[in-house]
């Protein structure tokens, strides 16, 4: 029996499925299921049994022409139990509609958008917790007949290469045995409402540094973000630059895997560590956990917010803030995130 599961991005959307497809893959072993993403997003799911990943390059399927061309290649895979649709986007609808009209069940994802307005609005808003974007998707599967309980983490799990990758990235900073914390810092987001203000993280770095002077910072970003992280950094030698587009998500993951906390914004970075079972501390402002989007299994202590009667402004970042002075954001201090860090790490406190 074949399932064809679609969910083409973001990143951490995509990162998300893991804790479901793992699932399914343990609940029924009988079940091939064939995953349709980004190319790039591959490494998210290694070691989940009878999984085969369809990595494709979405620009080589453009339009209607492009999808019909790309529902051929999948059909030649088939056949098709029924085909999971976690996405929920026009492309993914479109797909689905092909495979529909030869007779395959389609089962697509509720993505809850009423009660997400309803969250976001300015005015009389209803804050009451929706499922979890993991529970969305087993949601979907269980639709469709194959229900499965969650499973222990870590449910992302690191291949061959990413930990040669890793290997050979400390060892080319002059970290070839570890000592002291390693802690990741991801500063960004896609989203720029969804980003602590650079003055805050600026302060950030020297505190923690005062606090854990043996600990090690790796700041997480892109090429594009490089010069931002080199003013992060401040020539100080115990903090380094991770470059995504240089190391790719093999290499992150690889070098997630070796620290001992990741701090950063509601992003795929959070998500990842998350779903890799370390400790994790997310900034929320303008987005909040109770949308669906928590660090898995860590909504709680792996979340730093601050309580304000206009929060949640946007469920993906993508609004203006309704006060216009950024105060969710503003109003988390740097020693906030220290005394975080002592928490989910359990080291004892003098705050």
């Amino acid at each position: 029996m074949n399932l064809l599961v679609l969910r083409f991005s973001a990143m951490g959307d995509v990162a998300l499925m893991t804790p479901a497809l793992v699932a399914i893959a343990a609940e029924h072993p009988m079940v091939q299921i064939t995953l349709v993403t980004r190319g790039n997003f591959a490494p998210f799911f290694y070691n989940i049994p009878n999984l085969n990943v369809i990595g494709i390059n979405l620009k080589k399927y453009k339009g209607i022409i492009g999808l019909y061309r790309l529902f051929k290649e999948l059909n030649i895979l088939g056949p098709y139990h029924s085909v999971i649709d976690l996405h929920g986007s026009l492309r993914s609808r479109m797909i689905s509609l092909f495979f529909r009209l030869q007779g395959v069940k389609i089962f697509k994802i509720i993505k809850g958008r009423r009660e997400k307005r309803k969250q976001v609005r300015r005015y009389n808003k209803k804050l009451i917790p929706i499922p979890h974007t993991v529970e969305r998707y087993l949601n979907v599967f269980r639709k469709a007949g194959f229900d499965a309980p969650l499973r222990k983490g870590p449910w992302i799990n690191v291949d061959g290469d990413a930990k040669i990758f890793a290997k050979d990235y400390f060892k080319s900073i002059g970290l070839d045995k570890k000592k002291g914390l390693y802690i990741g810092f991801a500063p960004f987001a896609g989203k720029k409402l969804k980003e602590w203000p650079i003055h805050k993280s600026e302060k950030l770095i020297p505190m923690i540094l005062d606090e854990y002077p043996e600990a090690k910072i790796f700041l997480f970003g892109s090429r594009e973000e490089a010069p931002i992280m080199d003013k992060l950094k401040r020539a100080d030698e115990r903090v380094f630059i991770v470059h995504g587009g240089k190391l790719g998500i093999r290499g992150e993951l690889g070098i997630i895997e070796r620290i001992d906390v990741m701090i950063g914004m509601d992003s795929s970075n959070i998500h990842i560590a998350a779903l890799m079972k370390k400790p994790v501390i997310g900034l929320y402002g303008t987005t909040h956990p109770i949308s669906g989007f928590g660090p898995f299994a860590q909504e709680d202590t792996g979340v730093l917010q601050v309580d304000l009667p206009c929060r949640p402004c946007s469920i993906y970042g993508n609004k203006k803030c309704f006060r216009g002075d950024f105060a969710c954001m503003e109003m988390i201090d740097p020693a906030d995130v220290v005394r975080r860090i002592k928490i989910v790490l359990n080291v004892n406190t003098t705050w």
